[in-house]
């Protein structure tokens, strides 16, 4: 710091360079600056590595940003506008990418790799669409785990249902799509003395249908509930 009079201003000068944590720290601050006071503005900006964050425009780097916090989230996105807003979306154009990846790396303990929470009785806490035919959800079990288990109730919406009809064989449309491997469940829903399935399988794979077979016709009308596997 140099000396002053009464009457100048006091001036601070640095003595040595400016260190790597301290640009960092700078850093830091011109982040949060940004998000505060840049929002809006729809501009590209191609930032080297090492640059800070700037909200409202496109950030590129050629290298992985970490966010590490040792309490709370590292990260946190909110949108507070209506309509169908997306807090946190994640885009990966390569032919074997992931959009969204969670991992939860402790060996021990009921961790959660990824979590989807809901308050709305009418919301759905995680949704995965396979718009372009493919899988949309794939469940993996290492060694004895489970690949998938439910706590509450389960619902097929268009791969099960019930059927009525009268006599021995029920034709039943599904909806979706049938192929050779799908394997069809069916029971009846009616006591009927001496009245069971004898068999169900897929008719018509191609249009869709399925039949129920009993050992014999029923005079009266008789339910039949079904659910198809694949």
């Amino acid at each position: 710091m140099n000396a002053s009079t009464d009457n100048e201003p006091v001036i601070d000068v640095l003595d040595e360079p400016r260190s790597r944590r301290d640009m960092l720290r700078t850093g830091g601050v011109a982040a949060i600056a940004g998000l505060l006071g840049v929002v809006g503005i729809a501009t590209t900006t191609e930032a080297k590595n090492g640059s800070s964050l700037k909200a409202g425009q496109k950030n590129t780097a050629t290298k992985s940003t970490l966010l590490e916090s040792r309490n709370g989230p590292a990260f946190q996105a909110r949108v507070t506008g209506g309509g169908e807003s997306i807090g946190l979306r994640g885009t990966a154009r390569s032919s074997k990418g992931i959009g969204v990846q969670g991992a939860a790396s402790s060996e021990k303990g009921k961790t959660v790799g990824v979590q989807g929470l809901t308050e709305s009785s009418d919301g759905t806490a995680g949704q995965f669409v396979a718009d372009g035919g493919g899988t949309a959800i794939e469940a993996r079990a290492a060694k004895k785990g489970v690949a998938l288990r439910t706590k509450g109730r389960l619902e097929l919406s268009e791969r099960s249902g019930g059927a009525e009809a009268i006599g021995a064989e029920f034709v039943i449309p599904v909806v979706g799509g049938l192929s050779d491997k799908s394997l069809v469940l069916a029971t009846l829903q009616d006591h009927r003395p001496g009245v069971h399935v004898e068999a169900a399988y897929v008719l018509d794979a191609e249009d869709g249908l399925i039949v129920v077979r009993l050992n014999q016709a029923v005079p009266e009308p008789a339910r039949v509930a079904w659910i198809v596997l694949d």
